[in-house]
């Protein structure tokens, strides 16, 4: 009974309304869906394979459903609705905060001819969300900050560049990518005559089309291969618009 006192003690004084007082992100601390706040000094990010998350600050333990941000040493963290608990890291400070999620997948590929999978190699995605002050965070994409960065026109610049370079974007691929199928599959052609080659494996001669490059549809294919690549690196330049445009908002 009387650890139970002592810890309800300990809730009470570390729990404090957001609207209450400033938010001290000098020290750890999480901020809960009901709008309380918990500070403590050991805070911990649980995620067990066959439970759901959650959090362990001090002797505390606190769903990870419960958690709308917390703050773990230098790191700030906003958990994106919809998502199971899934937080994404702050990393832009100010009127409008940016925030990434990285998310890891391991690759399935198969390991036999007998239809097994195994794991192949890993790939990693990122989406990219905003907010203000404690607000639950959005998607940060050209149609959600179009609105809330509309005071300023230089930020509505950048957003307009996004935008452009998406479709651009979207075009190249479609092309790209049917040049590419297009050249590589018509990049053989059948002359009309045949081979006869031994087969080990059967032990017969089996007949076979003899074929010849054709390298102009190889090299028709081989661009679009290099649209598609050289697509996906611009890509990255189109997300800088998006991180450009907050910036150019906070300093104002």
């Amino acid at each position: 009974m009387k650890k139970t006192i002592q810890l309800l003690l300990v809730i009470l004084t570390f729990t404090v309304s957001a609207n209450a007082q400033e938010i001290d992100e000098s020290k750890n601390f999480i901020y809960k869906t009901d709008g309380s706040i918990l500070y403590g000094k050991n805070l911990e990010y649980q995620t067990p394979m066959f439970k759901k998350n959650y959090f362990n600050l001090d002797s505390l333990t606190i769903k990870s459903k419960d958690v709308k941000f917390y703050k773990s040493g230098v790191d700030f963290f906003g958990n994106i609705q919809g998502s199971r608990g899934s937080f994404a890291r702050r990393t832009i400070k100010g009127k409008v905060n940016y925030y990434v999620l990285t998310s890891n997948y391991n690759n399935a590929v198969p390991i036999n001819n007998m239809g097994g999978i195994g794991l192949g190699g890993t790939s990693t995605t990122q989406n990219y969300y905003y907010n203000s002050g404690f607000n639950s965070l959005k998607i940060a994409n050209y149609e959600n900050l179009s609105v809330d960065l509309q005071r300023n026109p230089k930020s509505i610049v950048y957003l307009k560049k996004h935008h452009n370079a998406k479709k651009k974007r979207t075009i190249a691929y479609v092309l790209g990518g049917i040049a590419m199928v297009a050249g590589i599959l018509t990049s053989a052609k059948k002359t009309g005559e045949t081979t006869n080659s031994f087969n080990p494996n059967t032990g017969t001669f089996e007949t076979t089309d003899v074929t010849e490059l054709r390298p102009v549809n190889l090299a028709i294919g081989l661009a679009g291969f290099g649209t598609v690549v050289a697509t996906m690196i611009s890509s990255k330049k189109k997300k800088q618009y998006i991180q450009k445009a907050i910036e150019v908002y906070n300093e104002n």
